[in-house]
């Protein structure tokens, strides 16, 4: 039988408002979630808070994802997957390019990708002074998985010449400092003085994402061998 019900008798249990069935229940939840999780920490979100800003009946969280813990689960999974194919396109035609060259071009793509979706950083921000290990927020173990493939990737792409302990520690770096511009753009943009909308603020942030990470970023590709 299909889970999720139209008919009549069940459209009020299952929707609420015509506009509302536009999307499947399951999606609505999901991008739900991703809002809710995002704003709240794990340990503050609830599925109450979900289904009210899914608009859907609170049940149907636990029928269709079954707990809070797998809902989080499912939310995290699916960003992990988005951020791994984005970074596989912010990547492309680097390796011909010099690394000042390359680096700008990478930090565009990657920047304004955050730009345009705050949630994925939002969400790893809200839960870090939360979390006292990985365990405790499920699905924050894909931090790490997407810390290692990236730098997988990097090794794959480009020449690095640096221990593979030296690049996830450059890659780590990096998104820590993202992870803060982004994550809290307003309050970050505040302090600066911008208006965290206005490309002023992503433009600063990339010179000096730039100035601190260029020159460890040319000694990974130098082919130098002289310490």
């Amino acid at each position: 039988m299909n889970k999720e019900k139209t008919g009549a008798n069940s459209r009020g249990r299952y929707f609420r408002g015509v506009g509302a069935r536009r999307e499947s229940a399951p999606l609505r939840i999901m991008k739900a979630a991703r809002k809710v999780f995002a704003e709240h920490s794990f340990k503050a979100a609830t599925t109450r808070m979900i289904a009210r800003q899914a608009d859907v009946d609170h049940p149907l969280i636990h029928y269709y994802f079954g707990s809070k813990e797998k809902l989080s689960e499912a939310v995290t999974a699916e960003i992990y997957e988005e951020f791994n194919k984005a970074n596989l396109s912010w990547l492309e035609g680097l390796e011909r390019m010099k690394p000042r060259d390359g680096f700008s071009l990478y930090l565009d793509r990657l920047l304004d990708y955050n730009m345009e979706h705050p949630e994925p950083l939002q969400l790893i921000l809200v839960n870090m002074v939360q979390a006292g290990s990985l365990e405790e927020i499920p699905g924050y173990r894909y931090i790490i998985m997407h810390i290692d493939r990236t730098r997988k990737t990097l090794e794959e792409k480009l020449p690095l010449k640096g221990s593979s302990s030296e690049i996830e520690m450059f890659i780590h770096c990096l998104n820590n400092l993202i992870i803060q511009f982004f994550g809290a753009r307003s309050l970050q943009a505040q302090v600066m003085r911008l208006d965290p909308q206005n490309p002023e603020y992503r433009n600063r942030v990339k010179d000096a994402l730039m100035l601190l990470f260029l020159p460890w970023l040319e000694r990974l590709i130098s082919t130098d061998k002289n310490p």
